[in-house]
């Protein structure tokens, strides 16, 4: 199998390394390796958690083969599974971010009024 050059690189960008990630979405460091220098697929579910803790869509980490059919549409407007989780993927590390913000900020505001 090839590596992924693409997960590798987000998971760099996220400011992370992948025993950072491993920590994160609860894996063993070693099964990260597999998935960068091996190109291995993780279970959907970790997909979806690896996704929002480096914020890059599933799709863009482990795209489809070639070989693979697109998934039937779900909903009228032709939106495949795949694009409904993928958007999902995109909210969650939306949302994780702003926790994060939300956390630092009440960090911040709780050290200020312990000094005041």
């Amino acid at each position: 199998m090839s590596s992924n050059a693409v997960l590798r690189e987000a998971i760099l960008n996220a400011g992370m390394t992948p025993a950072m990630l491993a920590e994160r979405v609860e894996v063993d460091a070693k099964t990260v390796e597999r998935w960068v220098c091996q190109g291995r697929r993780p279970h959907p579910i970790t997909r979806h958690r690896v996704a929002c803790a480096v914020g890059r869509p599933m799709a863009e980490l482990w795209p489809l083969p070639a070989s693979v059919p697109e998934v039937a549409p779900v909903v009228e407007g032709g939106m495949s599974l795949a694009l409904v989780l993928d958007r999902l993927s995109s909210v969650a590390a939306v949302l994780d971010r702003l926790t994060d913000r939300l956390e630092n900020l009440e960090k911040a505001t709780g050290s200020m009024g312990a000094t005041a």
